[in-house]
Formats: structure tokens, sequence, C-alpha cells
């Protein structure tokens, strides 16, 4: 048993390194040529930037916590990139192994919100990967309440700033998740996927490469 919790603390370990609906899905099979996506309703980004996912939607596609989310930051971006993880480790600028093996644990989670006035791409991103997929406006309509469902209200009805993130442009704000080693960033990645309408499972997400396996069985647009 002590070997076995031993290898678990060091897969958490690892995984956090980098948590620095009934109608038709136009993601329901897979396609050999890439369509536009500017010929569909909506469209949802994937990133992955090593041991971390999250996701980007075009500011346009999401509705009310777009509106929600601009004050924070001056104006209306044309793109919007989420991330989640554990509240403690994805707020500190170097996090040290003890951080890491508290964050196996349920504890409080947080989202970290960056806003751009470009479409992130592969080129402009150097080191990152990024998937372009596309959606129904029903499809657009369930992710928009996925994410919004992940943020922590206040007694004002507002949203919870924790503070600038990372990057330029970029804030923390309180989530309503619960992070443990088994609900990780990259599970809450593949949820967001499934919920848009595409056919993937989160049951068993815990790393980045399993998110980027899910992503070569779909269909991408360019």
């Amino acid at each position: 048993m002590g070997a076995l919790r031993a290898v678990l603390i060091l897969l958490g370990v690892a995984t956090l390194a980098g948590c620095t609906a009934p109608a038709v899905s136009v993601a329901a099979t897979p396609t050999d040529a890439p369509m536009s996506c500017t010929d569909v309703p909506a469209v949802m980004g994937i990133i992955n930037i090593g041991w971390h996912t999250g996701v980007i939607i075009p500011s346009i596609d999401l509705g009310q916590l777009s509106a929600d989310l601009s004050p924070y930051f001056g104006a209306t971006p044309r793109y919007w990139i989420f991330g989640w993880g554990n509240r403690q480790y994805y707020m500190t600028s170097d996090p040290g192994i003890l951080s890491g093996i508290s964050a196996l644990f349920p504890s409080r989670s947080v989202l970290l919100v960056r806003a751009l006035s470009y479409k992130p791409t592969d080129r402009n991103m150097p080191g990152v990967k990024i998937w372009w997929l596309p959606l129904t406006a029903s499809d657009r309509r369930h992710l928009d309440h996925y994410l919004t469902r992940y943020y922590y209200i206040s007694s004002l009805g507002k949203l919870t700033d924790l503070g600038a993130g990372p990057y330029p442009h970029s804030a923390f704000f309180a989530s309503t998740g619960t992070y443990d080693a088994f609900h990780t960033c990259n599970t809450w990645t593949v949820t967001a996927l499934q919920k848009a309408g595409f056919p993937v499972s989160p049951q068993g997400v815990l790393f980045a490469g399993q998110v980027r396996a899910d992503m070569h069985k779909l269909p991408f647009c360019d």
C-alpha cells in the first residue's frame, strides 16, 4: 500500500505541474478535410501548453459570460482563454512539491482567464498546440452554461476576482469546482468538449496526453 500511495503521489504531482444535448452536433463525425471555421455557427479551441490544457472561445460565441468578464479587462476582447486548476498551486508562481502533494486532495479551484485581441494559433503562440473545432448554436449554449457554472458568484451577483494572472491581460477568478488527483485541469477540458457535443468521455482523463488522443478523433476547422 505504501508503494502504491507513493506512485499516486508522483503521478499527481506530475499532473499538477501543468495545471499551472439532444441536437446533433457538427462534431459528431470526424472528417479528413478540415472545414472553414467561418462556415459554421460557432467554434471552440483547445489549447495544450504541456501538462496543462484549456479552452478558447471567441467572445462573440460566449454569451452572457463574456459580458460579465469584460469589465474586469476594460474591454471585450476577440478571444477568451480559460484554464482551470487547483487554486493554491495554479496561483503560485513557483510552487513546490508540498503544494503539489496537498493539491492531490479535494481542494479549492480557480479559473485563469486570458483576454486576447487576436486569434491564437500555433504560429503566434510558440510552444503550444491549438485545435479549432466547429460547434452548432445548441452546442455553444451548452458550453456557455458549463463554463458559467464553474464561476463562484458573490452575494452581490458578481464574479469573484482573485487578482492578476501570469500573462498580459489575464486574471484569476474563484471557481465552484473541486480539484483533486482524479479531477484535474485535463478532466475539466474534456468535460467541456463533452458538454459541447463531442463524442468524448472525461472518465479517467488526468493527463494532457489523453486530451491530445481525444483530439485526433475529432473534426477540425481552420
